[in-house]
């Protein structure tokens, strides 16, 4: 996903921004980046992943997102919507991932949504949760 992908001279600028902090938050996660997810998801984060397991900030970096090697996420159809210092972002999400441990491949197409809101001066992901369309296990 490049931000420019979702980007137009109709968005705000606010709009624009989000939909960059989308782009490097999925950079993030294939990278293993962990600091800079630290930096872009809220401490106070509530994420949904696909089979309905819920993370707090914690519990997300010491369950999902270390024990998946992230090949590819890819992010279409998103729409922003601000309402003051709290935004939804809306879209589709497809997600390939290798267990670190090898005992599989997750393939996960969903319509996820987002919250996000500005945090000490700048925006952050508040709420996350993905609703899969198809997904398989190999």
């Amino acid at each position: 996903m490049t931000a420019t992908a979702f980007t137009s001279p109709s968005l705000s600028g606010t709009e624009a921004l989000l939909l960059d902090l989308e782009a490097e938050r999925c950079d993030a996660m294939k990278r293993a980046d962990f600091a800079r997810l630290r930096e872009i998801l809220h401490p106070s984060l509530t994420h949904v992943h696909a089979k309905g397991q819920i993370d707090d900030y914690e519990s997300y970096f010491r369950s999902g997102g270390t024990h998946v090697d992230y090949r590819q996420i890819d992010r279409s159809e998103l729409k922003v919507q601000v309402l003051g210092n709290t935004a939804l972002m809306t879209g589709r999400q497809l997600l390939v991932a290798v267990r670190k441990d090898g005992s599989g491949t997750v393939r996960i197409d969903s319509r996820v949504m987002q919250v996000w809101t500005e945090h000490e001066g700048r925006w952050r992901q508040l709420a996350f949760q993905t609703t899969p369309l198809a997904m398989s296990v190999t």
